[in-house]
């Protein structure tokens, strides 16, 4: 299904950082938080809308960076309205959390002192004290941050973990110069099974037999599974597959392949011949300008 978004909302001192960089650091993710997009977004209107544009704008970068990695984003975020506003753009497997904390323990905690210095008056629109926080019911669930029942920063870690640990997969090696019926066929076959399926692109150069760049390759696959649980990675040019004994997964080689699939031909396919190119991947062609239509 591809990297995913997880947005946690929540007071200030609720713990969303903390969370988020704890996470972030077991399973490899991009963090977004006030600290780490300070020299890309410098915001200073903390108005209703001045908030809504930040986060948006936010959400526009982490749906850029979900396409390398997967990525926390650790923000108040107030608004319902602006919640959904959120989730709209990014990924459909975008997951909004909200971390609960009461504001008496938030308060407590107040590291910064910023609760003191909204209840004086000194910061106003400060959220739970001057600005709402709106009951976050498009959350897809909560963590319970108060430090209760003797959960840590690691257990509330490990609720996490379903969301960004991956199944094994199924490794398919290949040129795909370009993708065609006959390798949609192969990639069916284990999903059919349920597999999660790595498609690996060799990275060869371009060439006048080989007119595909890796990068091309690799964003036809992505528009062509969007959605499916197909993922496309660049791998190096190989000569060969050299391994030991008891290496926890099998070769194997696909069988009773049906004779009108075996004899699909990549070359006649980059020789003009679009009749093995389905609709998706065709669509993908044309819209890339590396095919006219005719």
């Amino acid at each position: 299904m591809g990297n995913r978004v997880v947005w946690l909302t929540g007071l200030s001192g609720a713990g969303k950082t903390t969370i988020a960089m704890a996470a972030a650091e077991r399973f490899g993710c991009e963090v977004l938080d006030g600290d780490t997009i300070r020299d890309f977004f410098s915001n200073t209107d903390f108005s209703r809308e001045g908030r809504e544009r930040h986060l948006l704008g936010v959400a526009r970068m982490a749906k850029m960076i979900s396409k390398h990695t997967n990525v926390l984003c650790s923000f108040i975020t107030p608004y319902e309205d602006v919640r959904l506003k959120i989730l709209d753009i990014l990924p459909g497997n975008a997951m909004m959390i909200h971390v609960s904390t009461s504001l008496e323990v938030c308060e407590e905690r107040d590291a910064k002192g910023l609760y003191a210095k909204a209840r004086s008056g000194e910061i106003s629109n400060f959220t739970g004290i001057t600005d709402p926080f709106d009951n976050p019911e498009c959350a897809h669930f909560s963590l319970d941050s108060s430090g209760e029942y003797g959960k840590g920063v690691d257990d509330l870690v490990d609720q996490l973990a379903y969301l960004f640990e991956k199944s094994k997969g199924v490794l398919l090696p290949g040129r795909w110069q370009p993708l065609h019926v006959g390798h949609e066929w192969l990639i069916q076959q284990e999903l059919d099974q349920g597999k999660r399926v790595i498609v690996g692109i060799r990275d060869t150069p371009v060439s006048e037999s080989d007119p595909y760049s890796a990068q091309m390759r690799k964003r036809m696959i992505e528009h062509r599974y969007q959605g499916e649980n197909v993922e496309a990675w660049i791998m190096p040019d190989i000569e060969a597959v050299s391994y030991g004994r008891k290496v926890g997964y099998e070769i194997r080689e696909a069988e009773d392949i049906p004779s009108e699939v075996f004899k699909i031909s990549a070359t006649g396919v980059r020789g003009g011949n679009r009749a093995n190119v389905s609709a998706k991947v065709m669509e993908f062609m044309i819209a890339e300008g590396i095919w006219d239509g005719e």
